[in-house]
Parts: structure tokens; sequence; C-alpha cells
């Protein structure tokens, strides 16, 4: 909590990545890449609650392992390559106070962004 202000992290994790498949489990040094988010966003004392929400259930079990929850499947509807990370952030803050019984003040995520840059 910070200020009186609960906060949900969501890691949005989709298994079907077209550029490198199954990226977010890819091994680096021994851990899954997705391990090193996790412990992240475990070390930040603020966070009320952090899971990840993904369409995979290997992703899930990796994620159980490394004590980071996943209370639900994200849907097939929201796991294709045009769908917008606002809609599954809205689809994990909408379940996520369904199932834990709370409201959320901000939510902070993983989608990281790309400036692409013109060569003059």
């Amino acid at each position: 909590m910070y200020k009186q202000k609960k906060i949900l992290a969501v890691i949005l994790a989709r298994s079907g990545s077209k550029g490198i498949r199954n990226k977010n489990i890819i091994k680096i040094k021994k851990k899954p890449l997705l391990n090193y988010t996790t412990g992240l966003i475990k070390r930040i004392k603020i966070i009320d609650k952090a899971i990840i929400s993904t369409d995979s259930k290997k992703y899930q079990k990796i994620a159980k392992k490394d004590s980071v929850e996943t209370p639900f499947l994200r849907s097939k509807k929201l796991s294709g390559d045009n769908v917008s990370d606002d809609i599954c952030l809205l689809d994990a803050l909408i379940k996520c106070e369904k199932i834990y019984k709370k409201k959320f003040d901000f939510v902070v995520t993983n989608i990281t962004f790309e400036k692409k840059r013109r060569c003059n």
C-alpha cells in the first residue's frame, strides 16, 4: 500500500509470441525470463498484490513455482496478436477485484514501449 492506495501489479505474459516463440519461458542463466520480472515485482514493497495474466498453463505453473499468483487463465479472445494491453489489464483488474474482494486504486504492469527514431 502506498499513501492508503492499493496497488495491483499485473505481469502480461501470453504464450503466442510471433517474434520469439515462448520468449517468456526461455531460460537465461538457468532461469525463465518470466522469473526476472516476477523477482523484481516481489521486491517492490508498495505492491499489495502481484499476478500474472497469461493464457498458458505452462506459464501458470512457472509462476506458481516462483510464488506469484495466476488466479485465472486469460481467455483465447484476449490472447491474440491484435489485442491491446489495455484490454488485458482491464480484464485482469476486474477479475482480481472480484477474486480478492477488494478494490485497487492503481495498476502497474511490465509493458515496455519502444520509440522508433527516424534517421535524418
